[in-house]
């Protein structure tokens, strides 16, 4: 599941391409949506919050035309599994040169062109490469779009992101995200309250309590099992039993984990620069040596703290067991 740091990279994309710039259409391939229209309406702001993304959106210029209300829109979206936002030039015609020649952008129709990347870009050199058509090279096809937002030069495109909703933007934190717990790399970051929030439930596994977005928004298992493993803790040790400071440890080194790679497209958590491929201390290495002392790390499921994506226990609600590596030295039950 992308985790603060990938959604933080996807929204920084799409600021880049997106902020200031007015919607020439729109097509939500959602049941809900299906006859929304935000075409005429300037993008304001695109916002990480935890792992949800909000694309904001200004009034409409002509509430009489717009199916979805005259009021300031958020596009709301998550990414959950395997959800992405990507951005590419729009494609021109082979008459775009000629007098009354324009430009077309059919999703699926034909291969997409990666937008050139620009300064500041976080995109990756391998990601600015790659082509993608209807029958996808990186299984992402037309048939997983969900949404795609067209301004005059680029198209947004989402790709399998989940919980698509039209929301007046004022009613953002009581219908999107007001159940979230402190933003890790938001600008309301607050530690104290996140420490409060998680010693509230002394009886949950801390593994199981970090993870929950109403706690504080932005882990996910990678950063679950590589700070579990440098604050040596048990990741099934219950938040109660946590000797003095040792909350405070876990949290503080999650919030510097997501802060040193949130603008890097290959995490590292060791301190050294990645290779080429991430560079972790556990996670994914279950069945070969701890690299702090050379026991095999093993590999264990934890609950994964009800991810809901909505604010209560619902239909939405997904509960399950997620794989970790944990080392049985370093991280021995107290």
């Amino acid at each position: 599941m992308p985790e603060g740091d990938s959604v933080y990279r996807q929204c920084k994309m799409l600021r880049e391409a997106l902020e200031g710039a007015v919607v020439e259409s729109s097509d939500f391939r959602v049941p809900s949506l299906a006859t929304s229209d935000v075409s005429g309406r300037t993008v304001v702001a695109v916002v990480p919050r935890g792992k949800h993304i909000l694309i904001r959106l200004s009034a409409a210029p002509d509430a009489a035309q717009m199916r979805s209300g005259a009021e300031p829109l958020t596009l709301h979206s998550h990414l959950m599994m395997d959800g992405t936002w990507r951005v590419f030039d729009r494609a021109q015609n082979d008459d775009a040169g000629r007098p009354g020649g324009r430009r077309s952008s059919r999703p699926g129709a034909g291969p997409y062109r990666p937008r050139a990347r620009r300064g500041g870009s976080v995109r990756s050199a391998a990601e600015a490469r790659t082509r993608i058509s209807g029958d996808a090279a990186i299984g992402q096809g037309s048939h997983t779009i969900r949404a795609i937002l067209r301004t005059k030069d680029v198209e947004a495109v989402g790709f399998d992101v989940k919980d698509v909703r039209l929301v007046p933007t004022r009613l953002e934190g009581q219908e999107l995200v007001g159940h979230l717990g402190p933003d890790i790399l938001g600008p309301d970051w607050d530690l104290e309250k996140a420490l409060g929030r998680l010693s509230a439930q002394p009886d949950r596994a801390i593994g199981t309590a970090i993870m929950d977005q109403r706690n504080l928004a932005g882990i996910g298992n990678v950063y679950r099992v590589e700070t579990l493993f440098m604050t040596r803790t048990n990741p099934w040790a219950r938040v109660a039993s946590l000797p003095d400071g040792k909350l405070r440890e876990i949290v503080v080194l999650a919030h510097k984990l997501l802060h040193l790679n949130k603008d890097r497209s290959i995490r590292s958590t060791t301190g050294e620069a990645p290779r080429g491929r991430p560079l972790m201390w556990a996670y994914g290495r279950d069945g070969q040596p701890c690299r702090r002392c050379g026991t095999t790390l093993k590999r264990g499921e934890i609950d994964d703290a009800l991810l809901t994506v909505g604010p209560e226990l619902s239909r939405t609600a997904v509960q399950h067991l997620r794989t970790i590596a944990w080392c049985p030295r370093c991280q021995a039950a107290g």
